[in-house]
């Protein structure tokens, strides 16, 4: 007579639903998709037609500040698994993912701003989805509302740039055309040169760093943000400069190793400077 008992319980199917996954870490995911996407085409061309060698030491294009600003979005949206995501979160990340997946660079922007603004009228102060939103948010600023700021007011905003870079090296000015220095030529400061942009940088990082340390906007932390902002304004201006002083040298320094030497000088800069804006913050807002 053999005895028949069961052989064990069969193991659960392994779950497939990806919403069980903490609320935080699913729009951390979907918001840098959207970052990402947003600047697809310009780290495509740069990794199509520059050497190797140059798209990884410019960063296929895309500035440090904002390779960081998406690694703290990730760092702390998986740093809270607890809250999950609702009926509600669920509609709004589908709906950003299937925007940021349209291969239309402004699809990417509007998803983005939807994470960053849905995240900061949902979440309470101090959580994870809160901070993961206020760094998206920030990151708006080069990727989103820069450039339409840059649309909308170019001629004033290109021309002060110009009148600054033709003060520092006493050429004439007209508009956003500069006269090179010693020779009859000029140059166009366009958009993509704007002093706005490296000051919209500036702001990612802030925002990137106080999230990611949670550091409150104290007096001592402002005056850090207006410090980095004006370092990146006027490290622009000197690269501007420099390109009315030696106009030889133009390609180098317009988008060559000059540029990226610049741009690295623009991180390290900011970096240090937010370093001292974060250093023993907890202590001083204890």
């Amino acid at each position: 007579m053999n005895r028949i008992r069961p052989a064990g319980v069969l193991p659960a199917e392994p779950s497939l639903n990806i919403f069980e996954s903490g609320r935080s870490s699913l729009f951390a995911c979907a918001g840098v998709l959207a970052a990402l996407n947003a600047q697809a085409g310009q780290i495509v061309n740069d990794l199509t037609f520059q050497d190797s060698l140059v798209g990884l030491t410019n960063l296929a294009g895309v500035s440090g500040i904002i390779w960081f600003a998406m690694y703290a979005v990730l760092t702390i949206g998986f740093s809270d698994e607890t809250a999950r995501a609702g009926a509600s979160d669920r509609v709004l990340i589908g709906l950003a993912v299937a925007l940021a997946m349209l291969p239309v660079a402004a699809a990417s922007k509007i998803s983005l701003e939807l994470c960053a603004v849905y995240l900061l009228l949902t979440s309470s102060a101090g959580d994870a989805s809160r901070r993961v939103g206020i760094i998206l948010l920030g990151l708006t600023g080069p990727l989103v509302w820069g450039r339409v700021l840059l649309e909308a007011f170019a001629a004033p905003l290109l021309s002060l740039d110009a009148y600054l870079v033709g003060t520092v090296i006493g050429t004439p000015v007209h508009g956003n055309i500069v006269n090179f220095a010693n020779s009859s030529h000029s140059f166009l400061i366009g958009t993509p040169c704007s002093s706005l942009h490296n000051v919209s940088m500036a702001l990612v990082l802030w925002t990137t760093a106080a999230a990611l340390f949670r550091v409150r906007f104290d007096r001592r932390y402002v005056g850090c943000g207006l410090a980095m902002a004006t370092f990146m304004f006027a490290l622009n201006i000197m690269r501007l400069s420099l390109i009315g002083l030696f106009p030889q040298s133009f390609t180098f320094l317009h988008d060559g190793a000059g540029s990226d030497l610049f741009s690295w000088a623009a991180l390290l800069g900011a970096g240090l400077l937010v370093f001292v804006g974060i250093r023993n913050a907890a202590a001083r807002q204890h």
